[in-house]
């Protein structure tokens, strides 16, 4: 969706309660019927220029059909009634399993750079707490942010780990980065979007999301399982991501430069209907940029890793691409596992992660450098205008993989591994046995021996 608000001048509002909710008398007033009142799944995402605009997303119950957005400069004091300013969001209705819901979106334009703002989104008597966000600062220095594999299952219960604690290790990390599959059915809130943005919580509110779309986000439900058809119409109500993708994939296939660095993001589900427009698109990106890197995100890996899959390059034109540019790193999911590795010694680098529980075996490959299962991970990715440094954690905080892409004077890459890595975790996941085809179960143990035993 596409939400533009000027921002022209500071004009005086006296609010005259802040409060987010009504007085009670007992513990028993305040139930469910004000919690579902109050605006919630509200979430930062960028519609353009990071240093200069933030989007805003969020959700209200059907009665609450208008929604505003109000924001000032950030202040240690609390007494800053007169310096807000109120917006007016765009809203849509839309009916989901769990009831029919309005979505809401603000872009607000023309922020300072390196400016920390707080906002609250809410109406009348029902508003949200205020948060906080802060611009990027346009210049060419030193960052870092986030990335996750995929969430998918069991998303509150332990999906939200791997988010919160990715968090409380970087509170200083400037956004996040999902590579698909965020949820398992898509057009369902119920043990899906209603878990995955309660999951991170406040996290969303405080943290711009950029997420990828996979194949889980085309799925309806019912459906067969089989076919994909469009994606969900909660995509596009929950995000307010970039519009400078190709028609008809805005919103899923699209670009942001933050400071020195361009993410572009592809979806990739319906690759053999748009491969020709992606490519196309993919290249005058890579071609156009002048900044330091070029960082990589969709669903599929360029190869499959989980041992119940079908081997082999998956999208040949576009490694090919990612070569002639000399793509330092690609951000991918789907696997269920983690995996790390060049393909044939040459850029860009492929990393394949995991953050919810749901785990599959390996399948053990030549351009693996790393793998990993029955672990849940978050990634750290330091920017400098120098190196990229990739960090792999579980979510105890342990260093799982570590490795730095470095540039030299002649822009000369350079990929290092660190070389004091602990063992892998090669476990095979629950009910391996199960799952997996005898064929696939009992040639495991050799095909680990294989890859711990080959020459790197």
């Amino acid at each position: 969706m596409k939400f533009t608000v000027p921002v022209l001048v500071f004009l005086p509002i006296i609010i005259l309660s802040c409060s987010t909710q009504k007085k009670t008398t007992s513990s028993s007033d305040y139930d469910n019927s004000l919690l579902e009142q109050l605006p919630h799944h509200i979430k930062l995402t960028w519609e353009s220029d990071p240093a200069t605009t933030q989007a805003v997303c969020w959700r209200t119950r059907q009665g609450q059909v208008e929604s505003k957005l109000q924001y000032t400069k950030a202040t240690p004091s609390p007494f800053f009634e007169d310096k807000i300013i109120t917006v007016e969001a765009q809203s849509d209705t839309f009916t989901a399993d769990d009831g029919t819901w309005n979505y809401h979106a603000v872009n607000l334009e023309n922020l300072d750079p390196n400016t920390r703002y707080s906002y609250r989104v809410g109406n009348n008597d029902y508003w949200s707490e205020w948060a906080e966000f802060t611009t990027a600062t346009g210049e060419n220095e030193p960052f870092k942010f986030l990335y996750f594999g995929d969430v998918q299952r069991f998303i509150f219960s332990k999906g939200s780990r791997a988010i919160r604690q990715a968090v409380l290790h970087n509170p200083d990390a400037k956004f996040m980065v999902f590579a698909g599959d965020l949820i398992h059915r898509s057009a369902v809130n119920i043990e899906n979007w209603g878990e995955f943005f309660p999951a991170g919580g406040w996290i969303f509110e405080n943290y711009p999301t950029i997420a990828t779309p996979g194949n889980h986000e085309h799925k309806w439900y019912p459906d067969d399982k089989t076919t994909y058809e469009k994606i969900t119409p909660i995509w596009n109500h929950s995000f307010a991501f970039p519009q400078n993708g190709p028609e008809g994939m805005k919103e899923e296939t699209y670009y942001v430069d933050y400071n020195n660095i361009r993410v572009i993001s592809l979806n990739l589900v319906f690759w053999s209907k748009h491969k020709e427009t992606i490519l196309k698109w993919t290249e005058e990106r890579l071609k156009e940029f002048k900044g330091d890197w070029v960082i990589m995100t969709h669903h599929y890996n360029m190869e499959s890793a989980a041992r119940n899959r079908t081997p082999g390059i998956r999208y040949p034109e576009l490694k090919e691409l990612y070569e002639k540019y000399e793509v330092p790193l690609v951000l991918t999911g789907h696997e269920h596992l983690y995996a790390r590795g060049q393909m044939d010694g040459v850029f860009p680098v492929y990393a394949v992660s995991v953050a919810g529980p749901w785990m599959n075996a390996i399948r053990f490959e030549e351009w693996m450098d790393r793998a990993g299962t029955s672990l849940q991970l978050f990634q750290e990715i330091y920017v400098s205008p120098e190196s990229l440094r990739y960090v792999s954690r579980t979510i105890m905080g342990d260093v799982y993989d570590e490795f730095a892409i470095s540039k030299k004077a002649d822009g000369t890459l350079n990929y290092q591994e660190r070389p004091d890595l602990g063992p892998e975790s090669l476990v095979p996941p629950q009910n391996f046995e199960d799952r997996y085809d005898k064929e696939l179960v009992e040639s495991y143990e050799s095909d680990k021996e294989a890859y711990l035993n080959r020459d790197k």
